[in-house]
């Protein structure tokens, strides 16, 4: 019996590679009408796991990947980095089982308390299925402190820094009032920017990928506001949104106050969407570079180098969805979804400078602070992006264009205009295009492939001995 279900298991996950590697071969148009004839569905779920008003939900991300420029993983990161804009640079081919940082388990709370008014809640913690961790940005700079790129692994700034550090809040909603939260709260920015991108598996997206330049707003950290109150109010054809966080020094992304507004509609399948955000005193951690931390006059290397800095960014988006079916009851899913926007950041120095002994989000200490790296000029990046996807039946196929364009901004006294890679000030582009498509047994189970490519120029590139890269991937994720 037992041997019986092995047998079993082995031929589900066997059937589910092929699956993947059908779609990362771009397999779609030929395979769609009778994948399941080829491939029986994963067991069903329970469309919920819910008990007295509290559902546990969540998703598990595994996968392969193939780069041919990259940097061997670590023990609190997700997976390879498929994107060149990446720390430390790629210095090699990497092949290697993968999971995209798109784990993650929580609880949702909702409670009905009369007169339509519900008591709702959500904790939520990211992991990484392949080594058991809780997801920890902070820590894979901590680990790399000191370090040569030869010797580093995979590593980056990010809003997760261990424990329950992607959504923890509590609120009340009501259908005609709005909704109303309180605590760690994803930013309007992500809320926004998210439902306007074309790809729906983050490694194939910069906006999923690059949260600094989205999300974050200029500090991948500031994804999620700690100490934030969000109202957000939507009907049928409009939706707008409000969000305060009160800044503290430590154990927080911000540590100045902040603000954010949003406001969008819908009518006859177009969508458009506009976001501000005004953060002040906001972190950007990075690591040491060799002798930079552990030697006499150094700061400890089991603390993080910091930029202080506050942004103000804008970000317009839209999207037009034609249904082919539309009107004709009981038809399969047959859409067709254009896709466009752009976001303005502008850095400047913190209103109220960050001090080394201060703490972000997972109580990391600050070694050393910058709170002068635009004394002498704003930086102002813009972020554009384009793509389409089409949806038929369970397969969702989606291609995509992103650039970040920075203008040349005077990084010291003595700077001068460049467009070249000399320095990080001078002006330059980060560009990612991708081709990806999904398949959906059911709202349990995906299976997923494509490939990824990205390139540096001028300034973006300063650091970089190759900066470009193309990365395959393809994986399987269960949804709960």
């Amino acid at each position: 019996m037992k041997g019986d279900v092995l047998m079993t298991i082995e031929r589900q996950v066997a059937k589910g590679v092929i699956c993947g590697l059908a779609i990362a071969g771009l397999t779609v148009a030929a395979q769609a009408a009778d994948l399941s004839e080829v491939v029986k569905a994963p067991p069903k779920l329970p469309d919920t796991l819910t008990w007295n008003g509290i559902t546990l939900y969540g998703a598990l991300d595994v996968g392969y990947a193939y780069s041919n420029n990259a940097a061997p993983i670590g023990n609190y990161f997700a997976g390879v980095n498929a994107n060149v804009f990446a720390s430390p640079p790629g210095r090699g081919p990497i092949s290697t089982i993968n999971t995209q940082g798109y784990s993650f388990v929580g609880l949702r709370i909702e409670e009905p308390l009369g007169y339509d008014w519900k008591a709702i809640g959500r904790i939520e913690t990211g992991f990484d299925p392949l080594t058991g961790q809780i997801n920890d940005g902070c820590k894979t700079l901590v680990d790399n402190n000191g370090k040569p790129n030869s010797q580093q692994t995979t590593s980056g700034d990010s809003n997760q820094c261990g424990g329950l550090t992607r959504q923890v809040w509590v609120g009340v909603s009501n259908k005609t009032y709005g909704q109303l939260q309180i605590g760690r709260n994803n930013s309007l920015a992500a809320d926004s920017i998210w439902g306007f991108d074309p790809v729906v598996i983050a490694d194939f997206s910069a906006i999923l990928w690059g949260l600094g330049f989205t999300a974050g707003t200029g500090a991948t950290e500031t994804t999620r506001w700690n100490n934030s109150a969000k109202y957000v109010y939507t009907n049928d054809f409009l939706h707008a949104g409000v969000m305060f966080a009160q800044g503290q020094h430590q154990g927080s992304s911000l540590h100045g106050d902040s603000y954010a507004a949003n406001f969008g509609f819908n009518w006859q399948g177009l969508y458009v969407d506009a976001v501000y955000t005004a953060e002040r005193d906001a972190v950007r951690s990075g690591l040491f570079g060799v002798g930079g931390c552990g030697v006499a006059g150094t700061p400890s290397c089991g603390t993080l180098s910091v930029t202080g800095q506050n942004t103000d960014a804008w970000a317009l988006m839209g999207k037009y969805a034609y249904d082919f079916t539309a009107g004709a009851k009981g038809a399969p899913l047959n859409r067709l979804t254009f896709y466009a926007g752009y976001q303005n950041i502008t850095y400047s120095n913190p209103s109220d400078p960050l001090s080394i002994g201060d703490t972000t989000v997972g109580g990391y200490m600050f070694g050393a602070v910058n709170n002068t790296a635009y004394s002498f000029d704003h930086k102002r990046v813009g972020f554009a992006w384009i793509g389409a996807k089409y949806e038929l039946g369970g397969w969702a196929v989606s291609a995509a264009y992103y650039r970040a364009m920075q203008g040349y901004y005077q990084g010291n006294a003595t700077a001068t205009p460049c467009s070249t890679n000399a320095h990080s000030y001078c002006s330059g582009s980060w560009e990612t295009a991708s081709l990806s498509a999904v398949y959906s047994f059911d709202k349990h189970w995906d299976v997923y492939g494509g490939v990824v490519w990205s390139k540096l120029n001028g300034g973006f590139s300063a650091g970089y001995d190759d900066p470009e890269t193309t990365t395959f991937l393809t994986g399987v994720i269960l949804r709960f």
